[in-house]
């Protein structure tokens, strides 16, 4: 038997759990750190002895810090099967206070009924946010008194307009109408009625989460409540998901034109999206001179949606709206963009000028432009891109291109040689994507550089190639073997570790 079995093996001394005597065969709490031993720990909290209780309960709150109330399932296969009677409860009043809402959280949850009630009783009168959750766990309890308990204290607490600690548990607040052994819809529209009641007070809402903020102004959205000083409130947030919030109920705002042009102006690509959905189908003529600038925004679907618009009111000649602007040197990734979706290919002559230009953005834009309008062009322009000193976020536009048009081996090689530690690894990923027999050569000769930025992502790419090269279908070429074995020889008297398979993938003893 071993000594975790020593430890916890319980003799029947007249009914009762028999302890050890103080001082011997205390286990080190300090070294358990997995949350199901609570379970394991918990009888050494009701030991006579206080300082190994003491100790065992402590423990017993720092694991439980390490959960995540609304990630783990761990907690009802947990703690329902502690058996706690009433009078156990009791001794946790030796405890700190903060070890004593824990275990008062855990009794909460053991398999005793009367004893879930009790510590749901002490629960109910401890003000503190951290007990809420356990509270409304027992809304759904299996008992009735118990849930009709767990209700009454939870209207207690609307009652006494503890807004915050609702908001603040919003992902139960949810989860009360998902309950199906009861129905707690009535109580739901308690909470919300008690959230919408009154703005919070600006302390109180500094404290609030991005998620928090959410749920606190999508209650006023779902009440109907929404006025003009909210909404602008909502509008100035930083979370996007909130101003989306606003783009769903414009209908709910009367006079909406000024908050409609905000929208249509947001930071938010997805905020500027939805809006000129919501719109769609409306009338939006008062709206012309906002479309027209939106042609010109980043994102593909708001230019293509605000041409669509703009087409439902009036003929406009969008290619020189395009031209128009790249001529003023203005809004050039949407311009860029915009008369690549819109023009042919004598305007590749307007759009290649900004391929040398300063601006990362500018000059991917520019790539991706000309590949609209010519495939075989922009692909040539790729190899070229990735040869020079050009940023990294260019680069991979040129990468995406040669991943849809494919790859010339040879000239990559030759690039291989002269371009930076960017265009080194876009040009690994290209060999990694389409594979073949002798890129592992090229990873191997990689490998040989010793070059700390490419190494590991070449020995990532080789081991892949392992896997997938026993696949393989296709004939061997002998310059393909011979390219591996090169390098693979090469690697080996380096000392470098490299698959030992390698020789006999082709045919080599």
């Amino acid at each position: 038997m071993g000594i975790f079995d020593k430890l916890f093996k319980k003799k029947q001394n007249n009914g009762q759990k028999s302890e050890p005597k103080p001082g011997l065969h205390t286990p080190d709490f300090d070294k358990y750190d997995d949350f199901g031993q609570i379970v394991l720990l918990f009888d050494f909290v009701l030991y006579s002895d206080l300082v190994l209780a003491k100790k065992a309960a402590e423990t017993i709150h720092r694991l439980f810090g390490t959960i995540c109330l609304f990630k783990s399932n761990q907690l009802y296969r947990t703690f329902r099967n502690l058996k706690i009677d009433q009078a156990a409860i009791q001794r946790f009043n030796r405890f700190d206070f903060e070890t004593k809402v824990t275990l008062l959280c855990i009794a909460s949850m053991n398999g005793n009924g009367y004893s879930r009630e009790a510590a749901l009783i002490k629960l109910g009168k401890i003000k503190t946010q951290r007990v809420i959750p356990f509270i409304l766990f027992r809304l759904a309890d299996w008992v009735i008194p118990i849930r009709n308990k767990a209700e009454a204290i939870v209207k207690s607490l609307i009652a006494e307009e503890n807004i915050l600690y609702f908001i603040q548990n919003h992902k139960l607040i949810n989860w009360l109408i998902q309950v199906e052994r009861a129905d707690l819809t009535g109580l739901f529209n308690e909470i919300a009625n008690l959230i919408t009641s009154s703005p919070l007070k600006p302390d109180d809402f500094a404290k609030l989460t991005d998620g928090e903020r959410f749920f606190y102004y999508l209650s006023f959205a779902k009440q109907g409540k929404l006025n003009y000083e909210l909404v602008y409130q909502m509008l100035n947030d930083k979370y996007y998901l909130i101003r989306i919030i606003v783009v769903n109920n414009l209908d709910k705002v009367p006079d909406n034109s000024d908050i409609l042009k905000k929208l249509l102006t947001d930071k938010s690509q997805k905020v500027r999206q939805s809006t000129l959905n919501q719109i769609y189908n409306q009338n939006f003529e008062a709206n012309e001179e906002l479309l027209i600038g939106l042609i010109f925004d980043t994102s593909s679907t708001v230019r293509y949606v605000s041409r669509k618009l703009l087409d439902k009111i009036a003929k406009h000649d969008f290619q020189s709206l395009y031209k128009a602007k790249l001529k003023e040197n203005s809004q050039l990734i949407g311009s860029i963009l915009g008369l690549a979706e819109t023009g042919d290919k004598s305007d590749i002559e307007v759009i290649r000028p900004f391929l040398v230009s300063e601006k990362a953005k500018v000059k991917s834009a520019a790539l991706s432009g000309i590949y609209k309008l010519d495939n075989e062009l922009a692909t040539e322009i790729a190899y070229q891109i990735i040869d020079s000193n050009n940023q990294e976020s260019t680069k991979m536009v040129a990468e995406q291109i040669l991943s849809k048009q494919g790859i010339d081996y040879d000239m990559l090689r030759k690039i291989y040689d002269i371009t930076d530690i960017a265009g080194k690894k876009v040009i690994l990923r290209l060999f990694s994507k389409f594979g073949g027999w002798s890129v592992a050569g090229d990873f191997l000769k990689t490998i040989t550089d010793k070059d700390e930025a490419l190494s590991p992502l070449a020995k990532k790419f080789l081991e892949q190639w392992g896997f997938y090269s026993l696949n393989l279908a296709t004939k061997q070429k002998t310059a393909d073997k011979e390219y591996v074995l090169v390098w693979y020889y090469k690697a080996k008297g380096m000392g470098l570790q490299v698959p030992e398979n390698i020789p006999s993938i082709f045919g080599e003893k």
